[in-house]
């Protein structure tokens, strides 16, 4: 799985140091918005702002699931690159848990992933980038949707804006990037065959799927009162 028209055009010449460079850049920004969030803020319409965060049993319970869901789907993972990429179907279920769940959607997934490549036997330098770096097809996609309510055409627009689009491109910038500039694969390898496979799993599949997911799963969800708006209503106003 190669594309040699992306490997030609990230991997080499000037945008090649300027992709580099801006995938470092986008780590540190992650480990930012982790230790911002996990100090109680986060980043709003209104500005800067308290996140509303209740570490609860329901929390957990939340985040628990994502974690486990996003774990239990890495083995049917087909890699063209031995323990970096490949096709895993199961990786487009980020946004979609995100869309429904929130924060704690996002920690679930984000931090999953070098547990997942543990049990996997995948784990590599890359583990860290994949951490990280999944900071943007979660957490972004979580911030960018306007709502989980797809009947809705603003919901629809911004969650492909955000998580189909933008998250996804700085995903598949971000591992790349960092494979790169510690050299564990060749840049022809790192630029045509993992950015290839983040934007088939997490930005092609979910395109397709998540909006589907979403439009079957949101109605359960609210109605159980697990939807992340209403549970940050609620935690507000106790």
């Amino acid at each position: 799985m190669q594309s040699n028209f992306l490997a030609a055009l990230l991997g080499q010449g000037p945008l090649h140091s300027v992709l580099v460079f801006a995938s470092l850049l986008f780590l540190v920004l992650a480990a930012a918005i982790w230790a911002m969030e996990f100090s109680g803020w986060t980043i709003g319409r209104k500005g800067f702002v308290r996140n509303g965060l209740k570490w609860n049993a329901t929390t957990i319970a939340l985040i628990a699931v994502s974690a486990a869901l996003y774990i239990a789907g890495r083995p049917l993972a087909i890699n063209f690159i031995p323990g970096i990429g490949g096709l895993n179907p199961s990786l487009s279920i980020a946004q979609t848990l995100s869309v429904l769940f929130g924060l704690p959607a996002c920690i679930g997934v984000t931090f999953s992933m070098p547990i997942g490549d543990a049990i996997s036997g995948q784990l590599t330098l890359g583990s860290i980038a994949g951490c990280l770096s999944h900071t943007y097809i979660t957490w972004l996609t979580y911030k960018m949707c306007r709502g989980a309510n797809f009947s809705n055409a603003s919901n629809v627009i911004s969650f492909y804006i955000g998580g189909i689009i933008i998250a996804p491109v700085i995903h598949a910038i971000t591992i790349p990037g960092w494979l790169d500039f510690l050299h564990v694969l060749p840049p022809a390898v790192a630029w045509g065959g993992v950015t290839l496979s983040i934007l088939t799993n997490q930005a092609l599949l979910p395109a397709i799927l998540s909006p589907i997911l979403i439009t079957i799963l949101y109605k359960v969800v609210k109605s159980r009162g697990l939807y992340w708006e209403d549970r940050l209503e609620r935690n507000i106003a106790a």
